[in-house]
């Protein structure tokens, strides 16, 4: 059930909402009521609405409005003055605030399926030794329909010689938003890759860049170089690191990366 609020100077409309019978069966909860614009703007301060509605006279309505204008979230509408008018308005407030749940219910949901994606080849640059078979079907669960197993990839082993100094001297923020902010560097910049950073400490990192689209190794291999160079400079720019690259490896597919994962571990 939603919350919703009226705010109203007008003593017929307060009498309307008062009386109306329908609010469960439209999704709302009975609704809260205020006689004027202060008491309206004590109410919003104290508890959470999902919606609310207004009818009032000028000089109560700047007052509102000004705070108001202060809390964009919130679903506004001025109210209707009979049942017909109040049950469709209602039922429009409804529509609105179900699309718009719905909306943070799937941005949550892609955004989870984001997080497990980096996790799953953040684990191959890890070292696990997933076969094929298992390399399919976790891409498969994780819905990566840009991203094929079979494409060519590049990963890239640099150090930021600085980084421990950077973090601990320098960077007043924390490591999490160090982290993010290296992350926002190196898996961006290229529309044609999809690019995975994992910091295994402040100055040990690997990067996977693997194309969204059909490309031969070389051009793979040539996107990576070149977006390391940008990284590059973006760190020089932003924090006065230097990125110093250990070496980058060319794969013809994401199988070859888990097989030699599963030699190494063999070893």
């Amino acid at each position: 059930m939603y919350k919703l609020l009226l705010v109203s100077d007008k003593e017929e409309v307060r009498t309307l909402y008062e009386g109306f019978s329908e609010w469960e069966n439209l999704g709302f909860e009975r609704p809260a009521v205020a006689a004027d614009a202060n008491e309206g703007i004590d109410l919003l301060g104290k508890e959470r609405f999902d919606a609310v509605s207004w009818l009032l006279s000028v000089s109560e309505g700047k007052r509102f409005f000004g705070y108001l204008s202060r809390r964009p979230e919130m679903l506004g509408m001025e109210t209707a003055r009979d049942e017909a008018r109040l049950r469709r308005e209602i039922s429009s407030a409804r529509r609105t605030l179900s699309s718009r749940d719905a909306a943070r219910q799937t941005k949550q949901v892609d955004d989870l399926t984001r997080a497990m994606q980096g996790e799953f080849f953040c684990d191959l640059l890890r070292g696990a030794a997933y076969d094929s078979a298992k390399i399919q079907e976790r891409m498969r669960s994780l819905r990566m329909m840009e991203v094929r197993p079979e494409r060519p990839l590049a990963t890239a082993s640099f150090r930021l010689p600085q980084g421990d100094y950077f973090l601990s001297e320098v960077w007043r923020y924390g490591r999490e938003r160090l982290e993010n902010a290296l992350k926002n560097i190196f898996e961006s910049g290229d529309p044609h890759m999809h690019f995975v950073l994992l910091i295994i400490n402040p100055h040990h990192m690997r990067l996977i860049g693997l194309p969204r689209q059909d490309m031969s190794g070389d051009e793979v291999y040539d996107r990576m170089v070149m977006h390391l160079d940008r990284c590059q400079a973006a760190l020089e720019e932003y924090f006065e690191l230097t990125l110093n690259i250990k070496r980058v490896i060319r794969y013809d597919n994401l199988y070859e990366l888990g097989k030699e994962n599963a030699l190494r571990t063999a070893h």
